[in-house]
């Protein structure tokens, strides 16, 4: 039988400075249990918000202070979240969690009932892109009453969600054909959701966030931080704009420090581009525009047709966290 366990323990060892637990023995992991679990930099409410992982998510646990976890995200980003919202388990559970059918959320925002119905209790709330295990009736096909379909959590709280707002997740990744029109059409999808920096969901999301959402809703893993991002693809010139593009916007060079990029938007074409910015908005690189940006791109990323050439550009069905890999 294969298992997931090496992989993934190979794949957070080269990533991640805080996991160096050769072999495996003793390391611990967990998947987010909360829709958008708050990954801080120190443990404490009050510490800084760095990311958010959604809920499916696994991660590793590399450390603890009190009911605080300190734990390796798939981006790879470090940081603080509380046990409430993870669920332990051990080697085996991991390697049975990945390999189990599960859903992926397509909607904006729905919810997980307690019966099929949307009039019961509410389980938690669901947002695009987190995962839940899919629940089997007898005949082994999916457990479905009416418009709902059965899931798990990873907690293991069984609940119902709406067939409408999700799909079954390989076969959703095997379906993505990602360009820069689809990655626009997701971006667009956030139109007026607020700034917040750390976020990574259509809750609240900063700028290095909505590239990523939008790219892994189209199947594509970027990496989290705009400075990180502004090395994947390949570099394109900035009159040479396709949609879908990265833009990049920071400190130029000088003689004595290279560029610093710390912020990014997405080009949507006609001279436009899509960012979160105190609120995810549309802005123009046109100076005469009235919506005009008044920072210009130091910088274009292509990562359509860039995949898995080494920049830090992965599809989700290559990465051990989500899928099985061949050994």
């Amino acid at each position: 039988m294969k298992k997931l366990f090496s992989v993934l323990g190979a794949l957070a060892l080269g990533l991640a400075a805080a996991a160096q637990v050769p072999g495996g023995e003793g390391r611990r992991w967990a998947v987010v249990d909360l829709s958008v679990n708050f990954m801080r930099e120190a443990p404490d409410y009050t510490a800084e918000l760095g990311d958010q992982a959604l809920m499916g998510t696994v991660v590793e646990i590399v450390g603890e202070e009190s009911y605080w976890r300190r734990i390796v995200s798939p981006d790879p980003y470090t940081a603080w979240a509380t046990e409430l919202g993870l669920a332990e388990m051990g080697r085996e559970q991991v390697d049975a969690y990945i390999a189990s059918p599960k859903y992926i959320c397509t909607a904006d925002i729905t919810h997980i009932h307690s019966e099929p119905s949307v009039k019961s209790a509410k389980v938690s709330d669901f947002v695009m892109g987190g995962l839940v295990r899919a629940v089997s009736g007898q005949n082994g096909k999916p457990l479905r009453k009416g418009r709902f379909l059965a899931c798990e959590l990873p907690s293991g709280r069984r609940g119902w969600v709406s067939k409408a707002d999700v799909e079954d997740f390989r076969a959703w990744t095997g379906s993505r054909r990602p360009t820069g029109e689809n990655v626009v059409e997701v971006a667009l999808r956030f139109l007026g959701v607020p700034y917040m920096w750390g976020g990574t969901s259509i809750k609240e999301v900063d700028c290095s966030g909505l590239a990523r959402c939008a790219y892994y809703m189209n199947g594509i893993l970027l990496p989290r931080n705009a400075s990180q991002q502004a090395r994947a693809g390949v570099e394109v010139e900035l009159d040479s704009l396709e949609p879908g593009d990265l833009l990049f916007f920071g400190t130029p060079a000088t003689e004595e420090k290279p560029a610093r990029y710390n912020h990014v938007g997405i080009y949507i074409g006609d001279g436009r581009f899509i960012h979160s910015s105190h609120l995810v908005r549309i802005s123009s690189l046109d100076p005469s525009a009235p919506d005009h940006y008044e920072r210009e791109p130091l910088l274009a990323r292509r990562i359509i047709g860039h995949l898995d050439d080494g920049s830090g550009v992965a599809r989700v069905a290559d990465s051990p966290f989500y899928f099985i890999q061949a050994d």
